[in-house]
């Protein structure tokens, strides 16, 4: 659960964490020959497996492919933003598949087998909270590769190679003319939430070079997709978009109409733990432009919507943000409480960083 400015947006809070390996594979309609630990589970096909996933796992299946396959996964994520690295038989990375979902949605997995043997799925997450969340990983599709599953792979591997290179800003500029090329694809095929998802690539590149004019376009070109087809949940994520990017020009009046326009978007897709924190959003917009008791019946309604969220990080979020706003407004004494709840919570999940924060929060108050 991620309440990010910029990159976080695209990402939602990651930290690297040492990554410890918990193997098991899954054969689908093949035998595994490798050294697999006793655990091993087959995954049929359409058949979903649901795992628990922590951010100290990674979770390693095996499958076993014939040259010229077309496999496709999907992977739905409940609170848990996984990553996923594809490898061929001799080791070589195809691919990492990471769309900026958060915690929940669902990734899509999709290659072609160009020699056979066994390809390992690594599946692992790099999110900040310290709460497990699982996954459920289905096969969508395993069958020879047709000359649409070639143009999808095409529009895939320029995708990838775009988002490689608009993560340094020397080659950012360069991932662009990739990232049409995809787009090219994705409208010849027919597939909206993918162009979506292009356009919303394109708007982060634009955005990170700071020609926020090209941003805000390819972000509203993919909005219309997104409001089209019903992806709520994107189209919620798409104006917080264009909220951080007015309130990183000082306009704190559009950023808090782009949030209030969020706040039932997320209650249509169901995302209960992104509307608490969209409430915060929206609170922390009032407590910019320095309306007390909008901001105060914000954090209320964040505070109640909390109680109904199973997530103890969610919860300590929003107390923390609380404080903070009771701090502004000079309310040293309410501040200090919500601090102490928060901080309570973040020790029960051992979230260190959270806690030093906390503590010198709580100390300054003094």
């Amino acid at each position: 659960m991620r309440n990010d400015k910029s990159n976080g947006l695209e990402k939602n809070f990651r930290l690297i964490a040492t990554v410890s390996m918990l193997v098991f594979c899954a054969m689908l309609g093949a035998n595994c020959t490798r050294n697999l630990p006793p655990n091993s589970e087959q995954l049929a096909l359409g058949k979903p497996d649901t795992k628990q996933l922590k951010n100290d796992e990674i979770h390693s299946y095996i499958v076993n492919l014939e040259t010229g396959q077309f496999l496709s996964l999907s992977i739905a994520q409940h609170d848990v933003d996984v990553i996923t690295k594809v490898f061929a038989p001799n080791g070589e990375l195809l691919g990492e598949f990471d769309t900026p979902t958060s915690g929940r949605g669902t990734e899509l997995i999709r290659i072609g087998a160009e020699s056979s043997g066994a390809y390992r799925f690594d599946i692992y997450t790099l999110s900040a909270g310290a709460e497990p969340g699982q996954y459920t990983l289905q096969q969508t599709a395993l069958r020879p590769i047709s000359e649409l599953d070639r143009k999808i792979l095409s529009a895939v591997k320029f995708h990838q190679e775009a988002d490689r290179l608009r993560a340094k800003p020397e080659t950012r500029r360069d991932s662009l003319p990739l990232y049409e090329k995809a787009l090219q694809i994705w409208r010849e095929v027919g597939d909206e939430r993918e162009e979506a998802n292009t356009l919303r690539a394109m708007g982060f590149a634009y955005q990170r070079m700071d020609e926020l004019e090209n941003a805000k376009t390819h972000f509203g070109q993919a909005l219309d997709i997104w409001e089209r087809i019903s992806d709520w949940r994107s189209a919620a994520f798409t104006h917080i978009i264009f909220g951080v990017i007015s309130k990183k020009g000082n306009d704190y009046e559009a950023g808090l109409r782009e949030d209030l326009i969020a706040l039932p978007l997320w209650e249509k897709a169901g995302d209960m733990p992104e509307y608490t924190q969209s409430l915060v959003r929206v609170g922390n917009d009032y407590v910019k432009l320095q309306k007390k008791t909008e901001a105060i019946a914000y954090f209320e309604r964040a505070m109640e919507a909390s109680r109904n969220v199973n997530s103890r990080s969610v919860k300590a979020f929003v107390l923390s943000q609380y404080g903070d706003a009771q701090a502004a407004f000079g309310n040293k004494a309410e501040a200090k409480d919500f601090y102490q709840q928060s901080l309570a919570l973040w020790e029960s999940l051992k979230q260190d960083k959270a806690v030093g924060n906390l503590k010198e929060k709580i100390a300054k108050l003094q």
